[in-house]
């Protein structure tokens, strides 16, 4: 799947991104969801690049987006407990 390249504004600059179409979507869905722009999640991310440890915002967004969707996903366990109640 080929990458988009789009520009956004990050803490005010205008800068280009090259992500899947995916992640440009989920990166979206995020945004809306926490009531930001998705140039705002962006710079927000970008503050966070030097803790993840890379110089790639594109990069940070991907980890980002993996995390953000992770921690919204039920934990295995957690699942068989309610599939065990509802056997019931």
């Amino acid at each position: 799947m080929p990458k988009k390249l789009r520009n956004i504004i990050v803490a005010g600059k205008r800068t280009s991104m090259r992500l899947e179409p995916a992640f440009w979507d989920a990166l979206t869905e995020i945004a809306q969801r926490e009531g930001l722009t998705v140039g705002a999640l962006c710079t927000r991310l970008a503050e966070r690049v030097e803790a993840l440890d890379t110089n790639s915002l594109s990069s940070a967004v991907r980890v980002y987006v993996m995390e953000y969707f992770k921690a919204a996903t039920p934990r295995p366990e957690e699942v068989r407990c309610e599939m065990a109640v509802a056997a019931e």
